[in-house]
């Protein structure tokens, strides 16, 4: 791992897929922490990035273990960054009770509130803060009974209010894009190391159902310690 220089904008518009079926926690983190200006490892390529999800991965599996749980949950996220980072960074999140709320605050999270207007690369030079959103479903791929975390670089902000069943322009990285409609939920415990099962894109997008917690949205990111 290196210092950060620069934003790692190419592994944006050229992402890569998750190493497993596990790991899509620990990929949108390692991304969302390679564009904090206070991080102290970024990833530029590929390999740079498969590297720090592994490694955050295994960080939030020792958390949960620790803890007596099976799988990892937000406060294991919060460890798991601090360790990772050298305590340099956090994980923190949001609550919203509506979809209007939770949007825009990550509309101003990112900074980038036209994304359609300036575009992915312009959109993923720009970005202050990448936010992670919980999804049931992206284009033709489910992720149910559990949910799939995406990093979100940009929300396409209308003027009006946004109700429950808005779907507004999101420029998302989604590591893990379903092939021959595989309905494999791609967070479960399995391994998927055969990446022919999905694939990563980088997405200006309004076909998806964002994954409520009950009756809130939940809107994570990461920001200094």
């Amino acid at each position: 791992m290196t210092r950060v220089a620069a934003d790692p904008v190419d592994i944006v518009l050229n992402p890569s897929p998750q190493v497993t079926g596990s790991t899509c926690q620990s990929y949108s983190m390692g991304l969302a922490m390679s564009f904090h200006s206070a991080s102290p490892f970024k990833a530029e390529t590929p390999t740079e990035l498969r590297e720090l999800e592994r490694r955050i991965r295994a960080a939030l599996t020792d958390s949960a273990t620790a803890n007596g749980r099976t799988q990892p949950i937000r406060d294991d996220w919060r460890v798991a960054m601090e360790k990772v980072s050298n305590g340099k960074l956090t994980a923190k999140w949001r609550s919203f009770r509506n979809l209007d709320s939770a949007l825009r605050f990550a509309g101003d999270m990112t900074g980038i509130t036209n994304p359609e207007g300036l575009g992915e690369a312009l959109s993923a030079t720009l970005v202050k803060t990448p936010v992670m959103l919980s999804f049931n479903r992206i284009g033709s791929s489910n992720y149910l009974p559990q949910s799939h975390i995406v990093t979100v670089f940009g929300v396409q902000i209308p003027n009006a209010t946004m109700g429950e069943n808005a779907h507004p322009k999101l420029l998302i990285v989604n590591s893990a894009v379903k092939y021959n409609n595989d309905v494999k939920n791609i967070c479960a415990n399995e391994d998927l190391s055969d990446t022919d099962k999905y694939r990563a894109t980088a997405d200006l997008t309004n076909d998806y159902d964002i994954h409520r917690f009950g009756d809130t949205h939940l809107v994570t990111y990461v920001d200094s310690n």
